[in-house]
């Protein structure tokens, strides 16, 4: 049996294994929207300013009510705000800091994490943000999307240096490379909004266009899709490819060329329906969400599964990024009542998962409400 046909059996087995709670499963679910993972740098501000630690005992940080949380490890140290969910100042855990989120209590606001002063997330004017490598560029859309431009901006002043015209109000979204080189631009007849609401008639995207940042020469590519939801593109992790996720059981993801011509996706990576995908030693995938299924990570080589099943009423419900080769930050929810409540946590997936607050719970919710945007330092 091959490495890949020893996976998919093992992705089958488990997912029709591990539950999550009725309704928690369809809140995470129903949220098509995907926050790119970046590169970013940490400045020496930043890190003054930021709750930053290299373990925390989650006894002494969580509130009293709340069950207790093991002890997590992690190299470069964690940075967390347990007491507001969105958090104010700094969030980060191994590679990955938290660089911008969309609050949609109410309305959805934007906020960028901006080294200037105190650091920590000032309101953003803007309908979507997306923090190129380094971390100290931005690219941003204005509030009424679709958008007719792109513009650049200073994080540390938060001011925009130059603007991109695409000639056309038609960007639902805008994502960097991973070289930091290029944008991606996913193309709407009508603003995609950032949660989707079922029932309701909702914009198509229309396609997608690549930017070249230097040069501003921007070329357009039709790739529909009429969903109804926001359906954003994504960069493969070399920037070769782009890929959407479809929500298939078997390939959730689909992969294209630069011009929209479908192309096989990565070995094991197309087979991940988690915002995370493949840790950054290509060792283990994050999986789960089949039909209701609880999060889990699997091992590439040898099938072996973890399931993150934190319990005392508590689920796993959305693998974001990877911190390191053996943490991952995820959406936990506590599910008593009809409702839930939600808050980032960073997971240990070594032996027994272990599972360190990163941020306050939201209110009860039927889902969580507000979007984090990642970057890899």
């Amino acid at each position: 049996m091959t490495t890949d046909e020893l996976l998919k059996d093992t992705l089958t087995a488990v997912a029709d294994q591990a539950r999550t709670p009725t309704g928690v499963a369809h809140a995470a679910w129903r949220q098509r929207t995907r926050m790119r993972i970046r590169r970013a740098a940490t400045t020496a501000a930043a890190v003054a300013a930021a709750v930053t630690v290299g373990a925390i005992t989650a006894p002494s940080l969580v509130a009293r009510e709340d069950p207790p949380v093991a002890t997590s490890v992690i190299a470069g140290g964690i940075a967390a705000d347990l007491s507001h969910a969105p958090p104010v100042t700094r969030v980060a855990a191994g590679r990955v800091t938290l660089t911008a989120y969309a609050d949609c209590a109410s309305s959805c606001d934007w906020y960028l994490f901006t080294h200037a002063g105190a650091s920590g997330y000032t309101a953003a004017p803007w309908g979507w943000i997306d923090v190129a490598p380094g971390g100290r560029t931005a690219a941003v859309l204005e509030k009424n999307l679709p958008a007719r431009r792109i513009g650049l901006v200073d994080t540390t002043a938060a001011s925009v240096r130059r603007w991109i015209d695409l000639g056309r109000a038609v960007a639902g979204s805008v994502a960097w490379s991973p070289d930091g080189k290029r944008l991606l631009v996913t193309t709407y007849d009508a603003d995609p909004g950032l949660l989707d609401d079922p029932g309701e008639a909702g914009p198509s995207r229309t396609g997608f266009a690549i930017v070249d940042v230097a040069s501003s020469a921007t070329t357009f590519h039709s790739l529909p899709d009429d969903s109804g939801m926001r359906s954003d593109l994504s960069w493969s992790r070399d920037g070769s490819l782009i890929w959407e996720d479809i929500g298939a059981r078997q390939q959730p993801r689909v992969y294209y060329d630069l011009t929209g011509q479908p192309r096989p996706g990565p070995d094991q990576e197309s087979s991940s329906d988690q915002p995370a995908g493949l840790s950054p030693d290509g060792r283990r995938l994050a999986m789960g969400g089949r039909s209701g299924s609880a999060p889990f990570v699997a091992e590439i080589a040898s099938g072996q599964t973890t399931l993150l099943e934190p319990g005392g009423g508590q689920a796993i419900v959305r693998l974001l990024a990877w911190a390191d080769d053996t943490h991952l930050i995820a959406w936990m929810a506590d599910t008593g009542g009809d409702k839930s409540r939600y808050r980032l946590v960073l997971v240990d997936v070594t032996g027994k998962p272990e599972f360190t607050p990163l941020t306050g719970w939201t209110d009860r919710l039927t889902r969580p409400s507000w979007l984090p945007s990642f970057t890899e330092s």
